[in-house]
């Protein structure tokens, strides 16, 4: 199970894994929890983002039917701001945190987010409603590997979500060795998205400032031929990639690019 705040996150740090998961016959959910829709005021960015991660999971092998979208909001990069950070830190469970486009969860007109498939209704934008949806989740699939975002990671969505998923799991009542696997990638280094990934080179390097992970814990994940940088435009995770075309603008798809190497790296989830 791949759980990532944003449309996009699943293609820039775990395409690799998802296409040979799928090859494998292994059976893949790709869990994303907000619509994207920062400095929206209705449905149609979220909407157009959710169809794009349909078309980039497409070409890697994931039906529609193995994605969930969970509607949340997104309401900015910094952690004063963002959606998801600003949640696990507050206090009242049933605060409601508005975003410029409403206060409840939404998809697609033909794919609801899971609440409404599961009871029939929206979500509150609350902390007591985030987590439920994703401890459900867990509790439904039961996966044995569980990839996300990094509690390093200075985006506060990704940041916000790793530390729900963790405080999830502790609270499971289960012992530690029977937590599902849970590995943590980073897209947005302290070093800053100018800086890493470096633009060049088959393999990640070491950011400047990586925080408090070390990069000789990190797990590696070497991508099949059909994802190898040698491949240009012909390179699967590029092809899967450029269908998120609302994330693609130009001050970003150099860094975007930038995570079509030939890995995909991780670290294990720290209790």
């Amino acid at each position: 199970m791949v759980v990532v705040p944003h449309q996009d996150d699943e293609v820039l740090l775990s395409a690799g894994i998802l296409y040979q998961a799928k090859k494998l016959g292994r059976d893949v959910k790709v869990v994303i929890v907000t619509n994207g829709d920062c400095g929206c005021s209705d449905h149609t960015k979220g909407q157009t983002r959710l169809r794009e991660t349909v078309r980039g999971m497409k070409i890697l092998g994931i039906s529609e039917k193995d994605l969930i979208f969970l509607g949340y909001a997104d309401t900015g990069m910094p952690k004063e701001e963002s959606f998801l950070w600003a949640l696990y830190q507050e206090k009242d469970q049933n605060k409601v945190k508005r975003s410029d486009c409403g206060k409840r969860t939404y998809a697609l007109p033909e794919k609801d987010e899971y609440h409404m498939e599961k009871y029939g209704e929206h979500a509150l934008y609350t902390r007591s409603m985030v987590k439920q949806d994703l401890r459900e989740l867990l509790l439904q699939y039961q996966p044995s590997c569980v990839i996300t975002t990094c509690s390093e990671d200075i985006h506060g969505d990704h940041a916000g979500l790793c530390l729900f998923l963790r405080e999830i799991l502790k609270e499971s009542g289960k012992k530690e060795n029977d937590y599902p696997m849970v590995f943590c990638g980073l897209v947005h280094s302290k070093a800053g998205d100018d800086l890493w990934p470096e633009r060049k080179g088959e393999r990640f390097t070491c950011p400047k400032n990586i925080g408090d992970i070390k990069w000789e814990e990190r797990y590696y994940f070497m991508l099949p031929e059909e994802m190898m940088q040698k491949m240009g435009k012909e390179n699967l995770k590029y092809r899967a990639l450029e269908e998120y075309k609302t994330a693609l603008e130009p001050s970003a798809c150099e860094f975007l690019r930038a995570f079509i190497k030939d890995e995909e790296i991780f670290w294990k989830m720290r209790w």
